[in-house]
């Protein structure tokens, strides 16, 4: 099969090299162009790019899909079928209709759980105990194509978002190898979504992190979990502004704290009340500063006895 594929963030660099390694090179990598990134807005190289370079294969960076040069140059390729992982375009029916085996996607939930851009967020966030990839044809309506496959995974108490994202996409670049297996032996069997089962993750915004410390701790340590590392899991400790980075819940035997005030604090962790229970910061970053220890917190701050959170 002649394969495009369709990638942008680091996410699909793992998808990228497994197709390679498993013998599905693709014979166009297409990525976003080149961007500026931190304070300065130096213009940086995409990850797809350079990964797509160190695999030895052939990359454009159209400013947009849908043009007529880039379109132009894709019917001359007259590829088979496209592959998208995270490439963060909508692709318009002009497009899908060009391969004729159209374009499959790795969706990082186990669809219809979670269709939208922060499935990985939302699973952790609500506090399931699975999640996974979805390899389904990509259609007009967002994330709602036949399914080819899935593969689920636990997802661990104690793992945030990042750690998660990276297992996802590891075990994208296995599934697509799967599918891509099954499509070029004429055996794939799609099978349409429930669409009455079908939820909702849109982007994560900042906002979307402010820590509510009158919830459970243990809805705090979800919160937590899932902002971590972007982006980020926030509160204050009077005019500043720090990001929980990692904690976890203690059962609180007396229940007679002020939620958000510290029940005690030093190398062991930072003892928050909650609406229930405590929970312990291990971790902490204050606003532009580093990812420090709890105990390295404590020793540079100065704490006041009746320091709240909030």
């Amino acid at each position: 099969m002649r394969i495009v594929f369709f990638g942008s963030s680091d996410f699909a660099i793992p998808s990228l090299k497994a197709l390679k390694d498993g013998g599905f090179a693709p014979d166009l990598v297409v990525t976003k162009p080149d961007a500026p990134r931190g304070r300065g807005r130096k213009i940086y190289d995409s990850e797809v790019k350079l990964a797509a370079e160190e695999l030895g294969l052939p990359c454009d960076q159209p400013t947009d899909p849908h043009g007529e040069e880039f379109l132009a140059r894709l019917k001359k390729l007259q590829p088979d079928l496209g592959v998208v992982v995270s490439y963060g375009v909508i692709l318009k029916p002009e497009m899908l209709a060009l391969p004729p085996k159209g374009l499959i996607n790795a969706h990082a939930s186990l669809l219809p759980l979670y269709r939208g851009a922060a499935p990985i967020q939302r699973a952790i966030r609500d506090g399931h105990g699975e999640t996974g990839v979805t390899i389904m044809r990509i259609v007009e309506q967002l994330d709602a194509g036949d399914i080819l496959l899935t593969k689920a995974t636990p997802i661990d108490p104690k793992e945030n978002a990042g750690v998660l994202r990276e297992r996802l996409a590891e075990l994208s670049g296995a599934a697509l190898l799967e599918a891509l297996a099954l499509i070029g032996k004429g055996k794939a069997k799609y099978t349409p979504q429930d669409h009455a089962k079908a939820t909702y993750a849109p982007k994560v915004e900042k906002e979307h992190g402010v820590i509510n410390w009158k919830l459970p701790a243990k809805e705090v340590d979800l919160l937590v979990r899932a902002m971590t590392p972007k982006p980020g899991a926030q509160t204050r400790l009077g005019n500043k502004r720090f990001i929980v980075m990692e904690g976890f819940v203690e059962q609180d035997l007396y229940g007679m704290g002020i939620p958000g005030g510290l029940q005690s604090s030093g190398e062991e962790g930072i003892r928050v009340c909650t609406g229930k229970d405590i929970y312990r910061i291990t971790r902490i970053k204050p606003d532009n500063g580093r990812n420090m220890t709890a105990g390295e917190f404590v020793r540079g701050h100065h704490i006041a006895p009746d320091a709240r959170f909030g």
